[in-house]
């Protein structure tokens, strides 16, 4: 979420170093309520393979993004491009499993 908000130059949160490393509670509780979306929606067999839960799936990101102000002026861009890192972390999270 850090990453994605300095690529695209919007504020969201506050950033703090702890420990050498950049911790931002704001950035940390929404990968948390996406994770849980995202967690609800694989365990679906073959999830990534239908539709139908994939749609849901991003409209559910799509509002949890909105309802949290990320990124502040909705862009598509920003939208597709954290919908890609899901699919990203799912797919390698299974390749793990």
């Amino acid at each position: 979420m850090i990453q994605l908000r300095d690529k695209n130059n919007f504020e969201y949160g506050e950033d703090k170093m702890l420990d050498g490393i950049v911790v931002n509670e704001k950035c940390k509780s929404l990968a948390c309520k996406i994770r849980e979306i995202i967690d609800a929606k694989s365990s679906f067999a073959d999830w990534l393979n239908n539709q139908n839960i994939r749609d849901q799936l991003k409209l559910d990101i799509k509002i949890c993004l909105v309802k949290n102000g990320y990124p502040p002026q909705y862009t598509p861009e920003v939208f597709r491009e954290v919908m890609d890192q899901v699919e990203n972390f799912k797919e390698n999270e299974d390749i793990a499993l």
